[in-house]
């Protein structure tokens, strides 16, 4: 350590010749503090680059986020933090923030409790501290408006005409794209400036609130594509031809990867814009952004992907609070639209590339082995029409390298290829190249297998 350091960056990166004694001295801590701030075993072994911690706060420090589901802040929330045998009992101020609680040591449980709407106190979450300040962000499947209650129109109906739990449209054969939305309209969220609400009146008079979500312009310029159309048995059989298989082996890939669920969309559920169906993966952009959203954004930014639906309220270490909740569930397109705007806000082009696009469900990070000049060019393609992305499908499978079977086994050496796979109608290797090793938890293998059995049924 150079003698002309008079101060110390808290966390501090270690550098060439540093020695935890002459840390210690300039940081004023002892080194059986530092050991204990940081869980030394040996005091004598430091690395480059080894991050310490140098206080109490720094070390032990556990903040917490109440976040609802448009990552607006929850205002005015009762909650109670329980560490330590310590019990702290607060409400939410406007920034949904728990101030930073000190835990004694990285071994210190901390149990995280809300009341809700019955006054009755749950238990959210509960974590170890851990060496490192920790931000436990907590997301809401539920929105929270803030606004005030008005008499009611005499005569008017309590549900206003129309509104309701309406499943979304989805009609890819039309060419129609309906005028794509209007800016949004009103005060913009705190803690998420694409969601805006504004007071107004129903057609009876009944007091409303509305809220919108703003849109990114580049992102509604993609949209602007699109041209509509089914394909067609001309198109499917073209398709195969070209990559040498049998085209029921690309329709069973796409009832699989679709969901049976349409490759299009419509905005507002029912009369907006036409949009291809996303699948948002946090655990993409997570690794595409070097993880530096994690801390702030893990619903949308985490290592581990989103759990199916038959997981939420389970433990899972793997969690960012060790727990599956809400905003670690596999949702519906809508709800990947809005993760993909609240990703593109963070980094444009990461947040594309962690969407799996259209009727085939193609990660937009493998835009160049489709065959895409670029991630605009592929983004755009799939925005157009079903053609064009079994065009891409075309140049993925073709272009797909063979991957790994175990990425940390070399020795077992690789998977047949993509293309090979389709050609031999190989279930399994073509699970494997689309699915990853983990395909067979979800069966997908057998489930392509099925689907090419339907399809390729002589007609009637």
């Amino acid at each position: 350590m150079s003698n002309t350091d008079t101060s110390l960056s808290d966390p501090y990166r270690v550098k060439h010749g540093d020695t935890l004694s002459a840390i210690a001295e300039l940081s004023g801590h002892s080194v059986a503090e530092l050991r204990r701030f940081n869980h030394l075993e040996n005091p004598n072994q430091l690395a480059v680059g080894q991050t310490l911690f140098l206080s109490d706060a720094s070390a032990f420090g556990v903040s917490v986020l109440f976040l609802d589901a448009l990552r607006q802040p929850i205002v005015n929330l009762p909650y109670q933090l329980r560490f330590d045998g310590k019990v702290v009992k607060q409400t939410t101020g406007s920034a949904g923030l728990a101030p930073r609680q000190l835990t004694h040591n990285a071994q210190s449980v901390f149990e995280v409790w809300i009341q809700n709407a019955e006054q009755e106190w749950q238990r959210l979450t509960s974590t170890v501290s851990g060496c490192g300040h920790k931000m436990i962000t907590l997301v809401s499947g539920s929105i929270v408006i803030k606004g005030q209650t008005q008499a009611h129109p005499h005569g008017a109906p309590i549900a206003l005409v129309g509104v309701g739990n309406r499943p979304p449209l989805a009609t890819n054969s039309s060419a129609f794209q309906p005028p794509l939305p209007k800016p949004a309209a009103g005060a913009a969220s705190k803690n998420n400036k694409a969601v805006k609400t504004r007071k107004a009146k129903a057609p009876q008079g009944q007091s409303v609130i509305q809220i919108g979500v703003e849109i990114p312009r580049a992102l509604l310029k993609y949209f602007a594509n699109y041209k509509g159309g089914d394909i067609t048995e001309a198109d499917w059989n073209l398709a195969a031809n070209g990559i040498d298989c049998d085209a029921a082996v690309l329709k069973a890939i796409a009832k699989v990867e679709s969901g049976k669920r349409s490759s299009f969309w419509r905005l507002n559920k029912i009369d907006g814009a036409q949009i291809p169906a996303i699948m948002f993966e946090r655990h993409y952009f997570s690794q595409l952004t070097g993880r530096k959203f994690d801390a702030q954004h893990p619903d949308i930014s985490w290592p581990t992907g989103y759990q199916q639906q038959g997981k939420l309220g389970s433990d899972n270490k793997e969690m960012h609070d060790r727990k599956v909740v809400v905003s670690d569930i596999y949702s519906d397109f809508a709800s990947s639209y809005l993760r993909l705007i609240n990703a593109y806000q963070l980094d444009a082009d990461a947040a594309l590339k962690s969407c799996s696009w259209g009727k085939f469900q193609i990660m937009g990070a493998n835009y160049a082995t489709c065959g895409a000049a670029d991630l605009n060019r592929f983004v755009a393609t799939m925005c157009a029409s079903e053609l064009g992305q079994i065009k891409l499908l075309a140049g993925f499978i073709q272009r797909k390298p063979r991957p790994w079977k175990d990425r940390r086994n070399h020795a077992l050496g690789k998977e047949v290829s993509l293309w090979d796979a389709v050609k031999t109608k190989n279930w399994q290797a073509i699970a494997f190249n689309y699915n990853g090793p983990g395909y067979k938890k979800y069966h997908y293998d057998t489930q392509i297998q099925h689907a090419y059995e339907q399809y390729s049924q002589p007609k009637a």
